[in-house]
C-alpha cells in the first residue's frame, strides 16, 4: 500500500493551489476585520453569521485539498500499536504532534468506522416559552427572544474552529502525513457534500466551480485507496 500513489492532472493541482490561497486569505481577512484572537469569547450576531458561513465552506474545502495532496504523495505504512505484553510504548516525538491541548486540531476526516455498540442520541423535545419565577435561580433561554443583528452571543466554539483551520494551513505537512497513514483504511475518509455546498457565497462563482472540481476529484480518487 505504501507504493500506491495518485498522479493528478494539472488542472487539479491548480485548483488545489487556488483553493488553499482562497482559504488562507479568508482566514486573514476574518481575523483582521473581526479582531479575533484565540480567546475571543463573544461576537455580534452578524459577525457570527459571517464566520459560520465561511467555515461551512472552508473546512470541507481544506479537507479535500489536503486529501488530494496526501494521495499524490502516496500512502504510508501504519505502525502496529504496541500492547502491554510486547513492551513499553515508544514516546511520541513532539514534532509529530499536530496540536497541543491549548491549540485546537483541525478535524481531517468526515466519516468514522461503524461502531456496533453506538447508540443514537436521545430525542430532545422543545416547548414554548417557560414560566419563570423571579426568585428562582434560572438561566433564560436566548432562543425564546427575537434575534437582532446587534445581539452579543457566545462565539468560543466558532473561534476555535477558525484557529484550528489556521493551524492546519500553517502545518499542512503534519496533517498531510496523518492522512497518508490513513489512506489504506477500508473506508471513505471524506464524505460527499450536500447539494447546496460550494454553490453560494461567501465563495465567488469561480471559487465555487473550483471547489466543486476538487470535490468530484476527491471522490473519484478515494476508491483506489480504500478498496482493501
Amino acid at each position: 500500500m505504501s507504493e500506491l500513489r495518485y498522479s493528478p492532472p494539472q488542472e487539479i493541482r491548480s485548483a488545489v493551489w487556488l483553493m488553499l490561497n482562497v482559504i488562507s486569505l479568508g482566514v486573514i481577512q476574518l481575523r483582521e476585520r473581526l479582531g479575533l484572537t484565540p480567546h475571543t469569547p463573544l461576537l455580534p450576531r452578524h459577525a457570527i453569521s459571517n464566520l459560520s458561513r465561511f467555515l461551512a465552506q472552508a473546512e470541507p474545502a481544506l479537507r479535500r485539498c489536503l486529501y488530494l495532496c496526501a494521495a499524490e504523495l502516496g500512502a504510508l505504512p501504519v505502525f502496529p500499536r504496541e500492547t502491554a505484553s510486547s513492551g513499553p510504548a515508544r514516546p511520541r516525538e513532539t514534532t509529530q504532534h499536530i496540536a497541543r491541548a491549548s491549540q485546537p486540531a483541525f478535524r481531517l476526516f468526515e466519516t468514522r468506522a461503524h461502531r456496533p455498540d453506538a447508540k443514537p442520541p436521545k430525542p430532545t423535545f422543545k416547548t414554548g416559552p417557560r414560566i419563570r419565577f423571579l426568585d428562582a435561580d434560572d438561566v433564560p433561554d436566548i432562543h425564546e427572544y427575537d434575534k437582532l443583528p446587534s445581539d452579543i452571543l457566545p462565539a468560543k466554539r466558532l473561534v476555535r474552529r477558525l484557529m484550528a483551520l489556521d493551524h492546519a494551513m500553517d502545518h499542512r505537512d503534519l496533517y498531510i502525513k496523518k492522512i497518508r497513514r490513513c489512506l489504506g483504511e477500508a473506508r471513505q475518509l471524506i464524505a460527499k457534500t450536500g447539494k447546496r455546498l460550494f454553490r453560494h457565497e461567501p465563495l465567488t462563482r469561480l471559487q465555487c466551480e473550483t471547489a466543486q472540481l476538487i470535490e468530484a476529484e476527491t471522490h473519484a480518487v478515494q476508491p483506489h485507496f480504500n478498496s482493501s
